[in-house]
């Protein structure tokens, strides 16, 4: 249900207010000129293609930004002068409405995207599923995320694809992994890291009977060839322990005939991560380099934001008592997030369609008292 054009317009001044404290955006189009005066004379910086390509996609970044910036503020503005000669006309008062909705829901997302200042929440992420407490129920609900939030990486826009995918031999998966591509993937999924908790009538279960199982989800910044850390990041092949194995779990003729699972050890940091989702071994090798090198990228933002350590904490135990988010399906259909108290009862919704930019908001909540 849309909401009435007077709260559309409340909610538009305060983004609007947000957004103009969020940045200096005077100081945003001295950085791009300053790009600019750069890249538009021959030096030292077309000799290094890799500093040029990434000096150029951040001009691009900034230009997009200070143009929408304009745009929304512009919209913004006409929207208001309409709302004052509106009077008894009918056709222009839905007319105002429909625009002041679209734009409600534009300036939300740019508001959230420039608030996002973290280091890597510009960058896309990798997600990790992994099944805890509740038996087959648990893999079967490791499954049941991981597809809901592939569906939400496509219908953000997003590109998506598996990295690593360990099927249980009864139902669902032993763990999953997907990368998520696309700008501020990272900043909008961050908070999805937590216990994620499901209860239900078993399907597993011949008497029929209610469950409860858990799986933990864990977002991790990817790190991108332009990553500014990247540099500082080198993995040296003698801290790798790596070794090659048989892949295991349901799949085809190739299963368990070749040694092409991959699992890789980084030996000063104890890190250990796999992959067995690809035929080749090569293939798997160079996926299981790049989740390892998330998972250093992330060790490395947690010791630098160690004053902010409640955002990147390690993960409590995957059981009772632990989760971020609940979602009942029986006696009732609820799901209810235990960290902003938003719930909503369309379950369906959620965990079929990927409809997650509710809960994903996260960060709307946070400033809402701003």
């Amino acid at each position: 249900m849309r909401p009435k054009l007077s709260e559309l317009l409340v909610n538009i001044n305060r983004n609007i207010d947000l957004l103009s404290r969020a940045k200096d955006w005077k100081a945003l189009r001295r950085d791009w000129e300053d790009i600019q005066k750069v890249t538009e004379k021959p030096g030292d910086i077309w000799n290094d293609p890799p500093a040029a390509a990434k000096l150029q996609k951040r001009s691009a970044r900034l230009l997009n930004e200070m143009e929408t910036y304009e745009k929304l503020t512009k919209k913004a503005m006409e929207v208001k002068e309409l709302t004052t000669q509106e009077e008894n006309d009918q056709d222009l008062f839905e007319e105002i409405s429909s625009d002041a909705y679209s734009l409600d829901h534009e300036l939300r997302n740019f508001t959230l995207t420039s608030l996002m200042n973290e280091d890597a929440d510009q960058n896309g992420c990798i997600i990790q599923i992994t099944p805890g407490a509740g038996g087959v129920d648990s893999g079967d609900w490791a499954d049941m995320l991981f597809r809901m939030y592939e569906k939400w990486g496509a219908k953000s826009g997003f590109q998506v694809r598996t990295l690593d995918y360990v099927s249980d031999e009864v139902a669902g998966c032993k763990s999953a992994s997907l990368k998520i591509d696309g700008d501020y993937a990272y900043g909008w999924s961050k908070h999805e890291s937590g216990i994620h908790r499901l209860v239900r009538i078993s399907p597993f279960d011949a008497q029929g009977r209610r469950h409860t199982s858990f799986a933990s989800v864990v977002v991790l910044p990817s790190v991108d060839d332009d990553t500014d850390d990247r540099a500082t990041m080198d993995i040296h092949s003698s801290d790798l322990k790596i070794d090659t194995f048989r892949s295991s779990g349901a799949g085809g003729q190739h299963v368990n005939v070749t040694a092409s699972a991959v699992r890789i050890t980084h030996i000063p940091t104890k890190i250990v991560v796999q992959c067995q989702n690809e035929r080749s071994q090569h293939s798997n090798k160079s996926t299981a380099m790049e989740m390892l090198r998330a998972r250093l990228y992330d060790k490395m933002l947690k010791e630098r934001n160690a004053a902010k350590h409640d955002m990147y904490s390690a993960l409590p135990k995957n059981s009772w008592g632990s989760q971020i988010r609940s979602y009942i399906l029986y006696p009732y259909q609820l799901i209810k997030d235990l960290r902003t108290g938003y719930e909503i009862s369309n379950v369906d919704s959620v965990l079929n369609n990927g409809e997650l930019d509710e809960y994903v908001d996260y960060q709307d909540k946070k400033f809402q008292n701003l």
